[in-house]
């Protein structure tokens, strides 16, 4: 069986600007699931990418407004260069880019999870 594991990024009350969070993938891992939602109507984007790359696996998503999270769930929805309409292969020591580009009326409690499993 396949291990899941989930990364989360919290942020809250209201942003000022755009934030980019970088990690590294401790082994091999595929996305498989993506979520993000924020607190107010005001909408923003999400990137899920890479060094040299920031859209490499998800291109620019619309985030939730009004605490309604929106997910990435299925492989088509997986649009960036190196995902292809499918999961994401992401392998092992690969820096892992997350930009949240805030909305020009600001986002609130942002919220995003990724859900990866390993291999």
């Amino acid at each position: 069986m396949l291990r899941v594991f989930q990364q989360s990024f919290n942020m809250g009350p209201a942003l000022a600007a755009n934030h980019v969070f970088a990690f590294t993938v401790p082994f091999d891992v595929q996305l498989v699931h993506v979520s993000c939602c924020n607190s107010t109507a005001n909408v923003g984007t999400l990137k899920v990418g890479k060094t040299g790359d920031d859209d490499a696996y998800l291109l620019a998503e619309n985030f939730g407004a009004s605490a309604t999270p929106v997910e990435v769930s299925t492989p088509a929805g997986f649009d960036g260069a190196d995902a292809g309409g499918q999961y994401p292969h992401i392998v092992d020591g690969t820096v892992v880019l997350v930009t949240i580009t805030d909305h020009v009326s600001h986002m609130a409690n942002v919220c995003v999870i990724l859900t990866f499993t390993e291999g």
